[in-house]
């Protein structure tokens, strides 16, 4: 006696249909939500390098101008004490020739031009500053710290602006890659609605290719997440 087949239900793997589409309609939402928070990081951290960027801008700026004011006059200073040095050379030589008026004259520019460079030394920060200033009469000032602490302001600030660059490229990379995976589970979606317009085994089939492509989305993000 021969049996009769029993006929395929039309909503036979309807609910599993239904139940991926629920899963993956969540796992889009918590993807949105991690995109959208890393493109506010993103957004942020170029702020801040903006930011940065003008300080560091501005810093400059102003180290320059200080630092061509005080080689300015530190090069006045040392101008001076040269002629100090050789007037009082050249009176030297005018008293061994016995020229008196010479001499006088000599000592006269040589005492000037010593009076100014110790006048300019007190505008000078070479020879105000204890951690520049001479540490002996005829000594020179420390030219390498005063470079070093010069530019140490905005190699700071630069620091804090390319710390600022690379998170913002981190996290726009991030959600970059976040979009990518919301338009792979797009697909997800696409073959579940197939699979909802379908009868039979291709159902099934629509649904189990819709899954892996989710499960690979799923996987997707958390590599990003751990990136």
């Amino acid at each position: 006696m021969n049996e009769t087949p029993i006929p395929e239900t039309p909503e036979r793997y309807k609910t599993l249909i239904v139940v991926l589409t629920l899963i993956t309609t969540v796992i889009t939402a918590m993807i949105a939500t991690l995109q959208a928070d890393a493109n506010i990081r993103a957004n942020n951290a170029n702020r801040d390098s903006q930011y940065y960027a003008i300080l560091v801008s501005g810093e400059l700026v102003r180290s320059g101008l200080q630092s061509s004011y005080d080689l300015n006059t530190f090069s006045k200073v040392l101008l001076e004490k040269q002629t100090t040095l050789m007037m009082q050379f050249t009176a030297l030589q005018s008293e061994q020739s016995a020229d008196k008026l010479g001499t006088a004259l000599n000592n006269i520019s040589a005492l000037a031009a010593q009076a100014r460079a110790d006048k300019l030394s007190n505008f000078s920060i070479f020879y105000t500053d204890p951690r520049y200033a001479p540490k002996t009469t005829d000594g020179l000032p420390d030219a390498e710290a005063y470079l070093a602490d010069i530019s140490d302001e905005a190699n700071k600030i630069l620091e804090k602006q390319n710390a600022a660059a690379d998170e913002y490229h981190k996290w726009n990379n991030k959600s970059d890659a976040y979009v990518g995976v919301l338009t792979v589970i797009a697909v997800a979606f696409f073959l579940f609605g197939l699979a909802q317009a379908v009868k039979g085994r291709m159902r099934l089939v629509f649904a189990v290719f819709g899954l892996v492509i989710l499960l690979a989305a799923s996987a997707w993000t958390l590599l990003i997440l751990v990136a």
